[in-house]
């Protein structure tokens, strides 16, 4: 067996590792164009291959060399996106005081405040999946899997400063943690029909939507300016 000479080895060593790093930043240039595109439009029918790559900086070659079609590429999108989602949750969790103060109405304020906001920020991809969605692909699945992840961050936080407020026994814990789970799901089903029915009353861009969602939710629980 002959062996491979030293010099040769180094200069495909040196030449292979470009490669991977530039086939790596292509994969991340298209992830982001597609995430911008698909935000802008909302809809996945009005996404071009040839738009994700142009906007990339890469070649249709590269696309399909990494997604078998567009359907394919949304989903890694989406579970990009909402992996991203997770991990600000986790990031404020620790980052903002609000959710170490045991203040149930600052809390369930800040609840109702992380959706609106993701909502805002994800408005066109959640529009693009729930239409999916209606064509019987379980695009939206990954949104609802996101949530109970997030819920399981958040609601035991507001159930132990709901316990708190009421004065309740900790036996109370698995009914509080139903009203805050049901009354999570009110505020996400008005946001997804302000997604697909916007504008309404209550328009995602609307000023009013947070603040009258906060006093919704307060009310859901019995808090203090509800």
């Amino acid at each position: 067996m002959t062996s491979t000479p030293l010099r040769k080895r180094e200069s495909s060593s040196a030449i292979a590792a470009p490669r991977q790093t530039r086939s790596q930043v292509g994969l991340a240039n298209m992830l982001q164009a597609g995430r911008e595109l698909i935000e802008a439009s909302g809809n996945l029918d009005d996404l071009s291959i040839n738009d994700i790559v142009e906007r990339a900086g890469t070649s249709i070659g590269a696309f399909y060399r990494r997604f078998d079609n567009k359907d394919a590429f949304f989903e890694v999108v989406q579970d990009r996106v909402m992996a991203e989602g997770l991990d600000y949750v986790r990031e404020i969790l620790v980052r903002d005081p609000v959710w170490r103060s045991n203040d149930a109405g600052a809390l369930a304020d800040a609840v109702v405040a992380f959706y609106v906001l993701v909502f805002r920020r994800n408005r066109g991809l959640y529009h693009a999946s729930l239409l999916r969605s209606s064509q019987l692909k379980p695009s939206w699945d990954a949104a609802k899997e996101a949530n109970r992840e997030v819920l399981a961050l958040l609601a035991p936080r507001l159930v132990d400063a709901l316990l708190a407020a009421r004065g309740a026994p900790a036996s109370q814990a698995a009914a509080l943690d139903f009203e805050v789970r049901a009354s999570v799901q009110m505020i996400n089903g008005l946001l997804v029909n302000s997604i697909l029915n916007d504008p309404g009353p209550l328009s995602l861009a609307s000023r009013r939507l947070r603040p009258w969602l906060q006093t919704a939710f307060r009310r859901c629980l019995g808090l203090p300016g509800g």
